[in-house]
């Protein structure tokens, strides 16, 4: 296991922007993303088909989780936080693709889509109680625990990419070593645990940590 994102080349020659794998990754991600959607939306009917009816189920499925978080205003976020689900879903189950590598194994990618969440929490933040209210926020209950507050808040992206990029990379070495011991076909079951059903549930709870933010900063 590669113990990082490797440098494939250097835009225009220059060493200060590097290209790496997991960025190469990440954009061969958003390519299938767009091609699917388009290719799942081409066609669209009244009386859905199998295709239509799983998009429409899968598009149901974020309003159920959204409006709970964020009455009345599920249909607003869902184009944000289903492509951010979208996203990290479809950058961790490319990993299991032979000589690819998750881009949400890179702390680059992580931390990148962390730092939207935040600045869209606090921008949603501003709009929803204005400047100085927001601000003022920071300071409840008691004004000594402003700089604490201020703390927890630029924490947020660190522990939200972390937390992504901690489990992704641990389950990749879980595996290495899994393959070390018991190389053959036991490991096989494991690989598509990690690489499936714990890297989309990685996914839903990267979305599931956006929407609470959101929520919290527009309810303080």
């Amino acid at each position: 296991m590669n113990p990082g994102p490797q440098v494939v080349l250097y835009l225009f020659d220059n060493p200060n922007l590097p290209i790496t794998d997991t960025l190469i990754v990440a954009w061969l991600s958003v390519l299938i993303i767009i091609i699917s959607a388009k290719l799942a939306t081409r066609k669209l009917t009244i009386k859905p088909g199998k295709v239509q009816n799983a998009v429409e189920m899968l598009i149901t499925s974020f309003i159920d989780q959204l409006e709970p978080m964020l009455p009345g205003e599920g249909w607003r976020f869902l184009p944000f936080i289903g492509t951010l689900f979208i996203f990290v879903g479809v950058g961790n189950l490319i990993g299991l693709v032979p000589g690819l590598t998750s881009p949400t194994g890179d702390l680059n990618t992580t931390l990148g889509l962390a730092l939207v969440v935040f600045l869209v929490s606090n921008y949603e933040g501003v709009k929803a109680h204005g400047l100085w209210g927001y601000l003022k926020g920071f300071g409840q209950p008691v004004i000594f625990l402003l700089p604490i507050n201020i703390i927890g808040e630029l924490a947020k992206p660190i522990s939200h990419s972390f937390r992504l990029f901690g489990n992704v990379v641990g389950g990749g070495i879980i595996m290495a070593l899994v393959y070390q011991v018991v190389p053959g076909l036991i490991p096989v079951p494991l690989h598509a645990w990690f690489g499936l059903f714990v890297g989309l549930i990685q996914a839903l709870i990267f979305g599931m940590v956006a929407i609470a933010y959101i929520s919290v900063a527009r309810s303080d």
